[in-house]
């Protein structure tokens, strides 16, 4: 198969119409027989696809890393059901009652069909890839790299200061404010003005430096450890997603092979330091209850399926409250929660959460969002076309970043943003305002660059025509 990518294509087509014809003679009564039957259905075809895309890929391909965080945020209370664990169906945020068959049996579906298109468009886009494990090409640029140091470095002071100043407040007034944009509120020192946007603008001039290994690895190490302080706000996801960008640019561009064993180590970490968190936040005892451990992870992880869920139990709501289709609002970006929010956004997060319970919305809780249900708000069709689309650019992408310092300076929105769309919007939050800024940055840095080797041209005419003076 892995030779005969069209054969691969055609056995892949004939996996979707068998799929379908099964579910669709299957008895049609929507009772736990087929919701078991469908949860079977849709982890076979997950096995499946991780297998034969495992063929092709590396383990930190990007590719690879959505489908983990597609099972961690959407299919793992599945699992749990199936194993007996804990029902699947079950609506434990804000409402706490259970979805009907009908409602879980849809889920399930909606589930399958997002499998298999997606994965369409990636056999689809790797039909004329020769290599798919390609190697950024660019060369070094010691001047961005220079450039990118010394801004990153003098930001260090003024950002961690800001972020204690920060946790501190969180610290006082619960996790929950963080959303609700209390940290405005603070009185930051003049020197921590603009701290994050320094940091930010040198660690992406150091990306497309293409660093050598060793300075990647120590800088990208300090960036980590403010990502770390960061996520302790409660934000786990600022830490985890920055984590798995870092791992996936050190494999494509230092070629770096990962095994498996280091996968399974980043999934232990990446377990432990939810679950420390998460007590930390609860103010709980961490509990060293290995499998109770393994099982609660999974459980709390796997709450982004209700809200296609709710999309699903709720669709005359979900039709009223909307001006528009809510994929777009991450295009135009996210505002903190409140009720002025909810008067101009097209949020599906904050509509859905404050739907469920206005006091917990108003506080700062929330039930997230996930770009399948923004899919599915979409229709059926959509949802198919997009899921199709979305695997077949994944793949380009992962070709074209290699010869693009532009594309590599838009990985740190793209790459993080797709391992947590299953947890969030399809669209990040404010893909305008960051294509701008990126836009903005590589420009400028491109002027830099043009004058740099200009000046440094002239200098080394000037060089040799003194040298010939000189009779040498």
């Amino acid at each position: 198969m892995k030779n005969n990518k069209i054969l691969f294509l055609i056995f892949h087509a004939f996996v979707i119409f068998l799929t379908l014809l099964i579910i669709g003679i299957h008895i049609k009564i929507d009772n736990s027989d087929r919701m078991k039957f469908l949860e079977m259905t849709l982890l076979i075809i997950y096995a499946y696809i991780l297998f034969s895309a495992k063929i092709y890929l590396d383990w930190l391909n990007s590719y690879m890393i959505f489908l983990y965080t597609l099972f961690l945020f959407n299919f793992t209370r599945v699992l749990l059901d199936l194993i007996g664990y804990r029902e699947f169906g079950w609506a434990t945020k804000f409402a706490n009652y259970y979805f009907y068959y009908n409602v879980r049996n849809e889920i399930l579906f909606v589930f399958i069909l997002v499998l298999l298109f997606t994965h369409l468009g990636f056999i689809i886009s790797i039909q004329n890839e020769e290599n798919l494990a390609l190697k950024v090409k660019l060369e070094s640029r010691p001047f961005f790299t220079q450039i990118g140091v010394f801004l990153f470095i003098v930001s260090l002071p003024g950002i961690l200061y800001k972020m204690l100043l920060q946790l501190r407040l969180i610290l006082k007034v619960g996790y929950e404010a963080y959303y609700t944009g209390v940290l405005k509120d603070i009185d930051y020192p003049f020197f921590t003005k603009g701290s994050g946007t320094i940091m930010t603008i040198g660690f992406l001039l150091f990306l497309i430096s293409i660093p050598s290994k060793k300075k990647f690895l120590s800088v990208s190490s300090l960036y980590l450890f403010v990502k770390l302080i960061d996520s302790f706000k409660g934000a786990r996801s600022v830490f985890l997603t920055q984590l798995l960008f870092i791992m996936w640019y050190y494999y494509k561009v230092y070629g770096t092979k990962i095994k498996f064993s280091t996968i399974i180590k980043l999934g232990t970490f990446t377990m432990i330091f939810s679950q420390v968190l998460v007590s930390i936040r609860s103010k709980k005892i961490f509990s060293l209850d290995l499998i109770n451990g393994i099982f609660s992870f999974l459980h709390s992880q796997g709450v982004s399926y209700l809200v296609l869920g709710y999309i699903i139990d709720f669709k005359s709501y979900v039709l009223e409250s909307k001006t528009y289709p809510y994929i777009f609002q991450g295009i135009f970006g996210f505002s903190p929660q409140s009720l002025e929010t909810l008067k101009n956004t097209n949020s599906l997060a904050d509509r859905l959460t404050y739907h469920l319970n206005p006091s917990a919305y108003l506080k700062g809780e929330g039930i997230g969002s996930n770009y399948i249900a923004e899919f599915y708000d979409l229709g059926y069709i959509w949802l198919i076309l997009g899921s199709v689309l979305l695997g077949y650019i994944i793949i380009k992408y992962e070709r074209y970043v290699t010869k693009s310092r532009f594309l590599l300076l838009t990985s740190i929105y793209f790459i993080p943003n797709l391992f947590y769309i299953p947890r969030g919007s399809f669209f990040g939050g404010g893909l305008i305002k960051n294509m701008s800024f990126f836009i903005i940055i590589y420009f400028i840095a491109t002027l830099l660059e043009n004058m740099y080797f200009r000046i440094k041209g002239e200098y080394n005419d000037r060089k040799k025509a003194l040298l010939h003076l000189d009779g040498k």
